[in-house]
């Protein structure tokens, strides 16, 4: 239990001086005003068509590749300055331990990842704040813009999905998307962090951003299997339908996906914490079997 107390006060530690990077709120500002932008045309069709939007744009947000590049590439620079070592870093990590350190960054990295899903759940709602109809229904703005391509003449880019609008319910659909957005972007967190805490160089942010484009590649023309591999992609649930279920690629496959990527990341993070003594012990072994 002390370990857990003391990895929270780390969180907590990186969480305050979390705003005081210009980075960060620069991103969730950019971010913020992408996602109000790219449903800009949405507004501009309901009020024109006298009907108000029920609140689950977020959806159809993540269902679009380029969107979902822009979401995953400002995660990228969200967590590039990983592994979070700042002057106090070895005072902390004396009072600390190594392990309560390590499990404090995990714990940061998914504060953080929170504060990221939150903040873009409440972009999609914002321009539609006067506008909006609170349901358990589809409603017909989306059900009209699935169905037909009434969108076009008011710019409307954004694509919205009628086999999700067929298969799930509003909410269900909201919560899972939430859930498996919030997975990725904790994903490529950990993997940012593991990346460039075990070799001391940004080899984790690359990994990260080719991440974020991964998608975008698979997209354009990859073998279609590769999308069982691309974080990115099984945040979507518009591709859990058509050619993908025939590789095992659905609902289920990206939650088992998303479970063991972060298990075992998370545990990768903490093991980095103990390369110096794992390279140690290497190099004994090394030079005793001579």
């Amino acid at each position: 239990m002390g370990c857990f107390m003391k990895a929270n006060k780390v969180s907590r530690y990186n969480m305050r001086i979390l705003w005081e990077n210009v980075r960060i709120p620069f991103v969730l500002i950019i971010v913020v005003l992408y996602v109000i932008e790219s449903l800009s045309a949405i507004l501009t069709f309901s009020q024109v068509m006298h009907i108000d939007v029920t609140p689950f744009a977020f959806v159809f947000l993540v269902n679009n590749y380029r969107i979902q590049f822009v979401i995953a590439a400002c995660a990228v620079i969200l967590f590039c300055n990983a592994p979070f070592e700042d002057e106090s870093y070895q005072y902390m990590i004396f009072r600390a331990g190594k392990l309560s350190w390590g499990l404090g960054q995990i714990l940061y990295i998914l504060k953080t990842s929170i504060l990221y899903i939150a903040s873009l759940v409440i972009a999609a709602i914002i321009p539609f704040l006067g506008h909006i109809t609170w349901s358990n229904e589809w409603g017909k703005i989306w059900g009209t813009l699935g169905k037909t391509n009434a969108g076009a003449d008011f710019g409307v880019e954004l694509s919205v999905s009628q086999n999700i609008i067929r298969q799930y319910e509003p909410v269900d659909a909201l919560v899972i998307s939430i859930l498996l957005e919030f997975s990725c972007i904790l994903c490529i967190g950990l993997l940012i962090y593991f990346g460039n805490k075990i070799t001391a160089k940004s080899v984790g942010t690359f990994a990260g951003a080719l991440i974020a484009v991964l998608d975008i590649c698979v997209s354009n023309d990859w073998l279609d299997w590769a999308y069982g591999f691309s974080p990115v992609s099984l945040t979507q649930l518009e591709l859990f339908n058509g050619f993908a279920p025939k590789w095992g690629i659905n609902l289920e496959y990206a939650e088992k996906f998303f479970m063991i990527a972060i298990v075992s990341l998370s545990v990768l993070c903490v093991i980095a914490n103990y390369k110096e003594t794992v390279i140690s012990r290497i190099k004994g072994r090394h030079i005793h079997g001579k």
